[in-house]
């Protein structure tokens, strides 16, 4: 292999792990980008409490509460309902904001549970 094919061959292969590097970022950004729309903001607190015990709170599944999957680090949907959490740190505290289809609301036990994690 001569020194030209070479570089290409290196160049290309530093090309191809970048790509891969930058992957995650680029699915987060997407992501983002894309589930909100249609969608309308239901809940939006901030919230005193530190963001390990609002993720803590979030994931408990009352009767009548939230369902949500985990989509990436702070970020949470549940997909049968269309309802989009996120979660903000912001200082000592942070900001929980949820999002819903157009025209659909939350159910009494989920602004409840969304209510109590930001208390």
């Amino acid at each position: 292999m001569d020194q030209r094919k070479s570089r290409r061959t290196l160049i290309g292969v530093i090309l191809f792990g970048l790509l891969l590097l930058a992957s995650p970022l680029l699915w987060q950004v997407w992501t983002a980008s894309t589930e909100l729309d249609g969608k309308s903001q239901v809940f939006d607190v901030a919230s005193p409490r530190p963001l390990s015990a609002v993720l803590a709170c979030l994931v408990k599944r009352p009767t009548g509460g939230l369902s949500l999957s985990i989509v990436s680090p702070n970020h949470f949907a549940d997909n049968t309902r269309g309802l989009v959490v996120r979660i903000e740190p912001r200082g000592q505290g942070s900001r929980l904001r949820a999002w819903m289809p157009e025209g659909v609301d939350l159910s009494a036990g989920e602004r409840a549970q969304l209510e109590s994690c930001a208390a």
